[in-house]
């Protein structure tokens, strides 16, 4: 009898972290160059959960705006930025952007979780745009290639 009731506790409990059902927003990803975080503003999201509903409009602010209190993180020229969605249910789809001063925007293709940065010296901007079932979020993050 006891055996049924710890089993069936355990079942329980692991659906219900499977689930996520008190998950209040999108998950963020872990942003890093050799194993240096690099950190990330948060843009407009959505996400509903078991427990949970909650929508933040920002969208009148532009990545430029999100990273323009950020000091940028030094990379070298060609130097490949991690992009992992570490915490919680992996995206059904990834957009990245890299923006420019002019508002004008550049598609990034991200391989195997990296994105490359460019060779040229300068700063740049990236948005990392996810989507799941529950919801979607996107964050941006400054460089400067040295």
């Amino acid at each position: 009898m006891r055996k049924g009731f710890w089993l069936v506790l355990i079942v329980a409990v692991g659906l219900v972290l499977y689930v996520e059902p008190f998950r209040g927003s999108p998950p963020e990803p872990d942003v890093s160059v050799n194993g240096t975080d690099i950190g990330v503003t948060s843009g407009s999201s959505c996400w509903h959960s078991l427990l949970n509903r909650k929508c933040i409009d920002l969208s009148d602010t532009t990545p430029l705006n999100m990273t323009a209190d950020q000091t940028p993180t030094v990379v070298k020229p060609g130097q490949k930025i991690e992009v992992a969605f570490n915490d919680g249910p992996a995206p059904e789809r990834i957009q990245t952007e890299q923006w420019l001063k002019d508002g004008r925007t550049k598609t990034v293709q991200l391989k195997n979780e990296d994105l490359t940065v460019p060779t040229e010296k300068g700063l740049y901007i990236y948005h990392v745009s996810a989507w799941w079932k529950k919801g979607d979020g996107n964050v941006a993050f400054s460089v400067q290639v040295k």
